[in-house]
């Protein structure tokens, strides 16, 4: 699978853009806040239906127009095509080979994009809640039924809460068992995808982190439930008391956490800025492979600012992991553009691109 044009109208600082891409490895390059990433966002939305900056696409339309078009193509086993109107209203339509998409839920599982970005350093050092919010996007690009899953997981545990905060009715506890109840196989469905996506990532992870960081550094990842994946039920209902008392859903893969060892060490504390840039990027990777074993599609690959803090030699084989994989990187170095010079060059400047020759 590969982008091979992307139309943008209205979208950031790109009054209009059509341009057309390689199946290989495709360089945007050129001075900060010129618009380079905003190509990114753009094809992460035709693939994802969101950005990946900011959680209102309206705020990606153009200052004082009424709304964004975009439009990628790309060739699957066949030439296909997405579009996406977003208006500054908040209101979002999808066309999918020009048909038009009911919900985001049908865009996904069409043009597949994975992406890195500085922001996702964070995920490995901050609060939980960004690496459950990581695992949940990137599995429900592959199981249908755990958006449907969670969905109602996280709707019943909204409602346990407001039950809980209402405990001076003396049948709470009743009403608490009735929600442990329907909770339970939602936390079954939960916990066995993503115990079994974060078994298949700590594997890649490894493989790949290896690869980039020339074989120097042991990377580990553990998935840390709160409640077990057996005798669920039972967990529920010994947690009952210490909820009424506290007032709040206490456990639960809404409560869950993924510990990242790196040499057998916290990442959180004791890495490195280029140690977690390169245990993001071999994530990223370890991603992208789970998605093309799973859907038989090679994904496109978005790098943002990829290659700050990382030494050459972590940039050189970081190169070497990308063969057979379109992919999108943007920088803002001479020096990286020419480490980059055997691939498909395009400068980026005010809203415009240009192709440059390789050499």
């Amino acid at each position: 699978m590969y982008l091979t044009r992307l139309k943008l109208i209205h979208f950031r600082n790109y009054e209009q853009l059509n341009h057309s891409f390689y199946p290989g490895v495709n360089v945007l390059y050129g001075r900060n806040a010129q618009g380079k990433t905003n190509i990114l966002e753009a094809i992460h939305i035709c693939g994802n239906g969101k950005s990946f900056r900011v959680n209102a696409d309206s705020k990606t339309v153009m200052e004082g127009k009424e709304g964004a078009y975009l439009f990628a193509e790309y060739v699957e086993s066949m030439d296909r095509s997405v579009e996406v109107l977003i208006g500054r209203d908040r209101k979002k339509s999808l066309k999918i080979d020009g048909i038009p998409a009911k919900n985001l839920k049908e865009l996904l599982g069409n043009l597949f994009v994975v992406v890195f970005s500085p922001e996702d350093m964070k995920m490995a050092k901050e609060a939980p809640s960004l690496r459950r919010g990581f695992l949940d996007g990137e599995i429900s690009k592959i199981r249908p039924s755990y958006v449907d899953a969670l969905k109602n997981y996280t709707k019943i545990i909204a409602q346990k809460n407001a039950a809980l905060r209402r405990r001076e009715n003396r049948d709470t506890g009743a009403v608490i068992d009735a929600y442990n109840a329907q909770l339970a196989s939602y936390i079954r469905i939960i916990l066995k995808n993503r115990k079994s996506y974060v078994n298949k990532l700590g594997e890649y992870v490894r493989e790949t982190h290896r690869a980039i960081s020339g074989g120097t550094e042991e990377i580990s990842i553990v998935y840390k439930e709160t409640v077990p994946e057996t005798g669920i039920a039972e967990t529920l209902k010994k947690l009952r008391e210490r909820e009424l008392f506290e007032g709040s859903c206490t456990a639960g893969p809404h409560r869950d956490d993924l510990e990242i060892l790196l040499n057998g060490k916290d990442i959180r504390v004791f890495a490195s800025q280029g140690q977690l840039r390169t245990l993001m990027l071999a994530v990223k990777t370890a991603c992208l492979k789970i998605l093309e074993e799973s859907t038989g599609h090679t994904p496109v690959l978005l790098l943002d600012d990829v290659f700050s803090e990382l030494d050459q030699t972590r940039k050189k084989n970081l190169l070497r992991t990308l063969k057979g994989i379109q992919t999108f990187i943007t920088t803002a170095d001479d020096a990286d553009a020419k480490l980059l010079a055997r691939a498909h060059l395009f400068y980026v400047e005010n809203g415009t691109v240009r192709e440059r020759q390789p050499g």
